[in-house]
């Protein structure tokens, strides 16, 4: 068996690996220079005052959508993923691995028939889902429900069922039973969905490529935009806040759904 100190430091290395980037960019935010140096020769604070104001706009176009798609998901997600595994129904692990393909498509080919759907809409209703926040959502709902149902299938797995039997033979209503022992046991898988959901959803760069624009340009690719030409400490400083908020959401969310518990079964 290998030596428990070689998988520890294996397991670091990976972890500095993984979280290097971040931290590389979060003390660069504090250079005191006007180009980015790491590390700095001088530490300011002087660059989060100076973030350009259209990128608090795009921060404001990623969350509403990241929240209109999170949503989404979640309303078709869950439903879906209850269906595929208490429905019954005909070729289910066809319709499983149908609602799973998107998560194995690149998001620059769903950007490609996102933008193609957008026109035959257009063409058909003359209805502009063109650089709408409303667009966005609909694209990024198309790979973002499969998370939601990857993860309430994975809660259904470790459900005991025998608690909603249990729940029926003392005169729980079916209805009942469903939102008082179904749906608080799964919370936790549903969570963890949407938060996937949502983060992906945010981070999405190809997709709104293709539909954003205008006011509905979100908060990555205004980013990729402004990098093109200038790698300015201010962006460094957005993306600190942006990363700090997102290490935030996650451990509240830990706090308030046990997704800690739900990962360690």
């Amino acid at each position: 068996m290998t030596p428990r100190w070689i998988l520890s430091a294996l397991a670091g290395c990976i972890l500095l690996f993984l979280v290097a980037p971040v931290v590389s960019v979060a003390v660069s935010s504090f250079s005191g220079g006007p180009i980015f140096v790491f590390p700095p020769s001088s530490f300011t604070l002087a660059w989060y005052g100076q973030i350009p104001p259209e990128y608090f706009h795009a921060l404001t176009v990623s969350l509403e959508v990241g929240i209109g798609a999170t949503a989404t998901a979640v309303a078709v997600g869950v439903p879906a993923a209850l269906a595929l595994v208490r429905g019954y129904l005909p070729f289910s692990r066809a319709l499983n691995a149908l609602c799973l393909t998107p998560l194995m498509i690149p998001t620059l080919v769903i950007g490609v028939a996102a933008l193609q759907f957008a026109n035959v809409v257009y063409d058909a209703f003359k209805l502009s889902l063109l650089e709408s926040i409303f667009g966005l959502i609909l694209a990024h709902s198309a790979f973002t429900i499969p998370f939601v149902i990857r993860a309430v299938i994975a809660g259904q797995a470790r459900f005991d069922h025998d608690i909603e039997a249990a729940a029926l033979s003392l005169g729980a209503t079916p209805v009942r039973t469903f939102f008082t022992i179904t749906m608080p046991a799964l919370a936790p898988s549903i969570a963890s969905g949407a938060i996937l959901a949502f983060l992906v959803s945010f981070d999405d760069v190809p997709v709104a490529l293709f539909l954003g624009g205008g006011s509905a340009t979100t908060l990555p690719v205004q980013i990729f935009n402004g990098t093109q030409f200038d790698l300015s400490p201010a962006i460094l400083a957005l993306s600190a806040i942006v990363s700090g908020g997102v290490l935030v959401f996650i451990a509240i969310s830990g706090k308030i759904f046990g997704l800690d518990k739900f990962v360690d079964t």
